[in-house]
């Protein structure tokens, strides 16, 4: 699928993601420790790690969710942490892993929602509409938001995010809910749009197949980053996830596809304090 959205101002302006130095605690506990992390414009990075690691909170303070402890964020080299909401709305858009409402809604409505930051705009209904054919959903305009399965509110609020045009498209755990045809046509469609974006992932094989680049976390810090096949190597593999990894090649697409099976007792003692 592709979309009719106007990307006038996406990938092509210099709207790269730069990360320096963030770190955040949350009542004494540092959560985010020192993070740098590049995003060149137009592409998709992976952020990936355990659970805990840092992937969500990272992408709140990015998203000026949560205020980072120090470190910057730029955005096409403007400073997103002290630019208007309003503004930041303008230009960045989010995906969380749960978002509900108790208000009676229709699909087309929520997807208006991310309008909000450019209204009043004569396009905004054939944005939103554009939005919801981008993931399949166009035929979903008039139901009830209540009546979808979770995979179907997912792509839902993926729409919402892409109906906000944004420069930069976050995105947390975005195939959460779905099944496998919806995540592969989901990420595919994520790395055809040239909006840049970064996704926290759990799956690291959807992250070797559609990312150009991926961040790996371990306890709040970057432990690798890089193309795909440079991070996700069996010994990194191994030392963070603690699980066996053989690595082979897509026989159609020549991407890296991991093979996991439980560590051997041997390293598992030696991981032993």
């Amino acid at each position: 699928m592709t979309t009719t959205i106007d990307r006038a101002r996406t990938g092509v302006d210099g709207a790269g993601l730069r990360v320096g130095d963030v770190s955040w605690s949350v009542e004494g506990a540092l959560i985010v420790d020192g993070v740098n992390v590049s995003v060149a414009p137009g592409t998709v990075t992976g952020l990936l790690g355990p659970n805990g690691s840092g992937k969500s909170s990272l992408l709140r303070a990015i998203a000026g969710i949560s205020r980072p402890d120090r470190g910057s964020v730029s955005l096409g080299g403007q400073d997103l942490l002290t630019m208007r909401r309003r503004d930041r709305a303008r230009r960045v858009a989010v995906v969380e892993q749960e978002t509900t409402t108790d208000v009676p809604l229709r699909v087309f409505d929520v997807v208006l929602l991310g309008r909000t930051p450019h209204k009043p705009a004569d396009n905004d209904e054939q944005t939103a509409l554009d939005a919801l054919g981008t993931v399949g959903l166009r035929h979903f305009a008039e139901r009830d938001w209540h009546t979808l399965s979770g995979g179907e509110r997912q792509r839902v609020h993926l729409a919402r995010a892409l109906a906000q045009d944004p420069e930069l498209l976050l995105l947390d755990e975005p195939t959460n809910h779905l099944d496998i045809h919806y995540q592969l046509t989901l990420l595919a469609n994520v790395s055809n749009l040239g909006v840049t974006s970064l996704a926290a992932l759990h799956d690291l094989n959807l992250a070797a197949a559609y990312c150009d680049q991926v961040v790996l976390l371990d306890g709040g810090r970057v432990v690798a980053s890089g193309t795909p096949e440079d991070v996700l190597v069996p010994d990194t593999i191994r030392r963070v996830f603690a699980v066996e990894c053989d690595v082979h090649r897509h026989p159609r697409t020549g991407r890296p596809v991991l093979m996991f099976s439980p560590i051997s007792e041997e390293v598992a003692a030696k991981r032993e304090p």
